[in-house]
């Protein structure tokens, strides 16, 4: 299961903005659980995950930027006197 329990309780559901790095997450997942569980990426476009967020038929989502997108702020933010 890759959900982690919100403040609030309830699960929350990574939305990984990089296909290979959901790829990744899964496969990480899976070795942790030995392999028993069978995990699925399902493709959600922008439009889809706001109307689940809205009516809340569905768990909270954390989205997670691509690794590069990142890497590109904190190099930013160190070569722009940004970081302390």
């Amino acid at each position: 299961e890759m959900a982690v329990q919100g403040e609030d309780g309830k699960p929350v559901l990574p939305l990984f903005l990089d296909r290979a790095e959901a790829q990744q997450a899964v496969e990480d997942a899976m070795a942790a659980d030995d392999g028993d569980a069978k995990l699925e990426i399902v493709g959600l476009s922008l439009h889809k995950a706001l109307e689940q967020l809205v009516s809340q038929e569905s768990s909270a989502f954390s989205f997670v930027p691509p690794a590069s997108s990142l890497a590109h702020i904190q190099s930013y933010l160190e070569n722009s006197g940004g970081v302390g």
